[in-house]
């Protein structure tokens, strides 16, 4: 009983410092929300860029013309962007924003901005950060063509009492952390008020992919569905923009972690407004959602 009681009070108190940290984290950082657009269908298709992706390609193409369609990163670099010509598109990865016109070290950024520029001639709503606003890839993308509409969302990580986040999630003045961007594309698809949401190419696979190398250096191979595994190599795991200092095995798993913590925050939002999301991915490790396989 008294164990119970300590731990009802403890989880109260987190609660309570964690929403009042979310207020002030708001208040600094977002602004007034904008509206999302409407939908266009009452189903949307979510692509995430894992290699199971280009089984979903492969198979099951005319249904996702069937939907509206939303993708993430880098889809841009697949010849598949142009043939189903996306409507959404989301990016909340810092390092797009940072990337200046001389940066050298990142060299598919700058393809996915020419890609934008010079391929897009259908309307598209590309959804960044509000930080975003005055970044070089955004200005270059308006600046370059006017078939892309630029949504600005607060990305202010909202935590704390439950009633607290759901209301700061359906206002737009917050959201749940996104370590992967897929978690923020599902978050914007449920508060456009899709009837369901179908997921696709969320391997969400990157344990497979993590090596140690004679340096005591964390590793890892990301690997897309446009690329083959043979020509990516293994990279250093950075921890800062500078990429000077690379991440401990104990800190790339705590981010799986929050990656993985980020799915289960997400389905109990879908759930509170209705929102059904399925999982049609031919491979995930994603255990908070729904699993679905298409015909």
């Amino acid at each position: 009983m008294i164990e119970q009681v300590y731990k009802s009070g403890t989880q109260f108190l987190n609660n309570l410092i964690e929403s009042i940290l979310t207020l002030l984290r708001v208040l600094l950082q977002s602004r007034w929300p904008v509206p999302l657009p409407t939908r266009r269908q009452a189903v949307c298709s979510v692509l995430g860029n894992g290699p199971s992706l280009g089984d979903t390609l492969q198979n099951h193409i005319t249904f996702l013309q069937q939907t509206e369609l939303v993708c993430v990163n880098n889809f841009a670099h697949s010849p598949y962007f142009a043939q189903l010509r996306p409507q959404n598109y989301v990016i909340v990865d810092p390092n797009y924003f940072v990337f200046t016109e001389q940066s050298t070290d990142r060299p598919d950024i700058r393809q996915t901005i020419d890609t934008f520029r010079t391929v897009v001639n259908w309307p598209m709503m590309l959804y960044v950060p509000r930080f975003a606003r005055d970044s070089y890839v955004i200005r270059t993308i308006q600046a370059g063509n006017p078939n892309i509409q630029v949504v600005f969302i607060n990305y202010s990580v909202a935590r704390g009492f439950r009633w607290l986040r759901h209301w700061l999630y359906r206002s737009g003045w917050g959201m749940m952390q996104s370590q992967t961007v897929i978690v923020a594309a599902l978050f914007l698809m449920i508060n456009r008020r899709f009837d369901a949401i179908y997921l696709f190419g969320a391997d969400q696979s990157w344990h497979e992919q993590i090596r140690l190398d004679e340096r005591n250096q964390v590793l890892m191979q990301q690997l897309h569905f446009y690329e083959q595994a043979k020509d990516v190599a293994y990279q250093p795991i950075y921890s800062d923009k500078h990429r000077t200092k690379t991440d401990s095995m104990a800190a790339q798993f705590l981010s799986l972690h929050k990656a993985f913590r980020g799915y289960e925050v997400l389905r109990e939002y879908a759930d509170s407004v209705g929102v059904r999301i399925f999982n049609a991915s031919s491979k995930s490790y994603i255990d908070a959602l729904e699993r679905i396989k298409l015909n």
